[in-house]
């Protein structure tokens, strides 16, 4: 069932679900330029911030379950699952062709838990992302950039988990696919993050990725591969 649809009671009963599993506060701020949920862990707590009315409508039912279940991850795994951070030695176009990627991985995680808070609405989404990702390569449209390969990867990979059906793929979409697959969504950690963001990051070879500590926080930093041979 797609957000829109949901009654109001229904989108009650899964907002008090998901709320539910907070231990930090969750306040609000209102009067602000845009939507957005914001995770303070030396605070130990969240802030959604929600627009004034002249900025912008209320954002739709879909992008507030979300953001909330990025915070609620963030929470109770660590903040990196809020939104990636990257250490100071990576430079702006690497963070820029990346950030899609760290982002796919992240939404597998949450797409995992919305699956088992709202299971209609997400896997409405779900079914939506996949259609939207086999119509385009069945028009044998080039890959052509990281954030499609990583978004349609996902879209792939989320409906062989969670739907049992799958399409053939090659070449680097192949590779995400499977990457995407090895790595266990209900059981989120830092270290299978960082697994699974490296294993995203080898179907392209040009670049690795660990968690460096900086400034008291684990921190992505991106690296060049080195020449073999």
């Amino acid at each position: 069932m797609k957000p829109d649809k949901l009654t109001a009671a229904q989108r009650r009963a899964i907002m008090d679900d998901l709320l539910g599993r907070f231990v930090w506060p969750v306040e609000e701020e209102y009067m602000h330029e845009a939507f957005e949920v914001v995770t303070d862990a030396a605070r130990r707590k969240h802030v959604v911030l929600w627009p004034r009315e002249s900025a912008r409508a209320e954002p739709p039912f879909g992008r507030w379950l979300h953001e909330m279940a990025h915070a609620l991850l963030a929470e109770s795994v660590h903040p990196q699952f809020r939104k990636p951070f990257f250490s100071k030695e990576t430079a702006a176009p690497v963070r820029a062709t990346y950030t899609p990627l760290f982002e796919a991985a992240l939404d597998w995680y949450v797409q995992a838990l919305l699956m088992d808070v709202a299971p209609g609405p997400q896997g409405a989404d779900l079914d939506e992302r996949f259609r939207m990702s086999a119509h385009m390569l069945r028009q044998g449209h080039a890959l052509p950039s990281v954030e499609f390969v990583a978004d349609a990867g996902l879209a792939l990979a989320s409906f062989k988990r969670w739907r049992g059906l799958e399409i053939d793929t090659q070449g680097k979409l192949n590779l995400v696919v499977r990457a995407f697959g090895r790595a266990a969504p209900e059981k989120p950690t830092l270290f299978g993050l960082q697994s699974l963001s490296r294993g995203l990051m080898e179907a392209f070879g040009l670049h690795t990725a660990r968690l460096v500590c900086e400034r008291g926080f684990e921190r992505w930093r991106v690296e060049a591969l080195k020449p073999t041979g």
